[in-house]
């Protein structure tokens, strides 16, 4: 009889460890799969990494003003400068040695177009009628201007200058102090004054 019990309870206790066992089976397989879950939750929220490529600056568009390069071999011209051509004008200065001249170009008009002009400009045409041409001198900018080596310089009443020197220093003379009873063609090539001719502006009487 007394074995009958122990037998019986060795079972109970045998069954309560199976039981035991299973149970705690299925809570570390429950854990397991929570933490599984979990981190695949996790892992399924985080945002794949990308490596950022720089981008060639040639594919920038840049929005600028276009900047139009400088030559520095080639100079801006000057505003100033006068073109190829003949030139009325008074003669300002006369350097000899440097061989410049400085000039005033003036506009000068003769028959009806000297009538009208001296009209437009208020003059009494009384006053100017028998000039021989009509100067008008709206400009006050003085430009000097480089004598070339072979230039001709003719005054009135002197033969042609035999020699650029000679020609200025005849120049220098007619010309200072400054008077506007002469007025002077000039003549440009290429920046450089070619010619020079002495002009009557006034009556003489």
């Amino acid at each position: 009889m007394k074995t009958t019990r122990i037998s019986r309870s060795a079972a109970l206790r045998g069954r309560r460890g199976i039981v035991l066992l299973v149970a705690g089976a299925l809570v570390v397989g429950i854990s397991l799969t929570g933490i599984h879950a979990s981190l695949a939750g996790g892992s399924s929220r985080v945002e794949p990494t990308v490596a950022s490529t720089p981008t060639p600056l040639g594919a920038l568009a840049i929005a600028t003003h276009p900047i139009r390069p400088v030559n520095p071999a080639q100079p801006f011209a000057d505003p100033a400068a006068l073109a190829d051509g003949v030139y009325p004008t008074y003669v300002r200065d006369v350097d000899v040695r440097g061989a410049t001249v400085t000039v005033d170009v003036l506009q000068t008009f003769f028959g009806a177009a000297a009538h009208q002009a001296a009209i437009e400009d208020g003059k009494r045409w009384s006053d100017v009628q028998y000039d021989p041409v009509y100067i008008r001198n709206e400009n006050p900018l003085l430009r000097t201007l480089p004598v070339s080596r072979d230039a001709r310089i003719k005054l009135i009443g002197v033969c042609m200058a035999p020699s650029r020197y000679i020609g200025l220093t005849q120049l220098r003379s007619a010309t200072t102090p400054f008077t506007d009873t002469f007025y002077y063609d000039v003549a440009v090539v290429g920046g450089s004054v070619v010619g020079i001719q002495q002009k009557i502006a006034v009556a003489g009487c």
